[in-house]
């Protein structure tokens, strides 16, 4: 703190000569005058800060004591403002920053959102945009309350929105609208049909009339369970629910070309630089028109940003490496094992629920082709709601 208070008043620095600087100091100190950094070079050579102020009286002293004083460097805030005055360029300069500083957060520079999930950005920055708020907006034309009651008109999916300015940022903070979700379907009544030919191996029925049991062959498209509950006098319409798995088949055949081709570089690489403004970029230099067909693509972006904003300003940096395609020969344990990749990629995505049990293949090749003939058997998930068929002639199921 007095390392403050001492810019602000000022130091300097005098040298001392004389054969009763102790003397020198003591009257100093009976005068109530401050010094300090207390440098001794010999036994009649001494150096001292003092306030500028204090110096004609501290000369005054030295006088007395047979001691001669020399000032030697002054330093401090009005040093400084002196030393501006010579520059007159970087004091304008100066002055204009502090003003614009102030003047700039008068308006709105960057908007910050935050507690979207489902809501993009840019449908909350539109719909302040037709409220006049956007980026250059000013700021004291915001009126957090109104924008709140305005906003949550124009956004039904938010249930609260809050509005804050810091400096030049708006910070926007919003609570989207939970709508409970359910998974039951839109009508009231249905079956479980089979989705495929299986022999059913596992039957749990939540709900519905179980018409198959756990062994017996279905069809594809047949009913599993019925969404009618016989109570002996009445039958009930209900939603069946039920986990119902079964032993499926499958068989195919997949096929990949021996001719194939890899990438070889051929050492020739461009560099493209792009300055993007928002939505528009500016090509700075490097050829915009590479043909990509057959050049590798790496991207390396600066992003121009403050702590917890990000402007949408960045350089973007592209890496151009070219390269030509040559024929290799394929592997064929390599080729055989990718194939049956391929295969059981291609069952889990036609299965629901439920694993693959067993494998047969069979690989073999062609001048032009390899082929892996497969068939499998799985125990997957054949259950499948259907809504019913109405009993009579315009009754609906709902």
């Amino acid at each position: 703190m007095m390392g403050v208070v001492r810019y602000f008043i000022g130091k300097a620095r005098i040298e001392l000569t004389g054969a009763s600087i102790e003397g020198f100091l003591n009257a100093m100190t009976k005068q109530g005058i401050a010094f300090w950094c207390i440098e001794r070079k010999d036994e009649l050579h001494f150096s001292i800060c003092v306030a500028p102020k204090d110096i004609p009286q501290a000369q005054k002293i030295a006088i007395g004591c047979f001691c001669n004083i020399e000032k030697v460097k002054s330093s401090g805030f009005r040093e400084h403002l002196k030393s501006l005055k010579k520059r007159p360029a970087l004091l304008i300069g100066m002055l204009l920053a502090i003003v614009a500083s102030f003047y700039i957060q008068s308006y709105v520079l960057a908007i910050d959102i935050s507690g979207n999930a489902t809501l993009h950005d840019e449908e909350i920055l539109r719909a302040l945009a037709e409220h006049d708020i956007q980026i250059g907006s000013s700021a004291s034309d915001i009126d957090q309350q109104l924008t709140k009651h305005r906003m949550l008109n124009t956004l039904p999916q938010l249930s609260w929105i809050g509005v804050n300015r810091n400096g030049f940022k708006l910070n926007v903070l919003v609570t989207e609208r939970s709508f409970a979700s359910s998974n039951r379907p839109d009508y009231a009544f249905g079956n479980i049909v089979s989705a495929k030919d299986a022999t059913i191996t596992k039957q749990i029925v939540l709900e519905g009339m179980k018409l198959c049991a756990v062994g017996d062959t279905v069809k594809e498209g047949q009913i599993l369970v019925s969404g009618f509950e016989d109570y002996g006098l009445i039958l009930k319409g209900v939603c069946a629910e039920a986990e119902i798995y079964g032993q499926t088949w499958y068989t195919g055949m997949l096929v990949r070309p021996k001719n194939t081709v890899k990438k070889r570089y051929t050492g020739k690489q461009w560099t493209q630089y792009s300055l993007i403004v928002g939505r528009k970029r500016i090509n700075l230099c490097g050829n915009s028109s590479i043909s990509g067909t057959t050049c590798d693509k790496m991207i390396d972006e600066i992003k121009l940003s403050v702590p917890d904003y990000e402007f949408p300003i960045r350089l973007e940096k592209i890496t151009y490496r070219e390269y030509e395609q040559v024929p290799c020969d394929a592997d064929t344990s390599d080729v055989q094992q990718r194939l049956r990749e391929a295969w059981q990629e291609l069952l889990a995505s036609q299965m629901i629920a439920g694993k693959i049990e067993h494998t047969d293949v069979a690989f073999s090749e062609t001048d032009d082709v390899f082929v892996l003939r497969c068939e499998s058997t799985c125990n997957e998930m054949i259950a499948r709601l259907v809504p019913m068929e109405p009993v009579y002639e315009g009754e609906t199921n709902e």
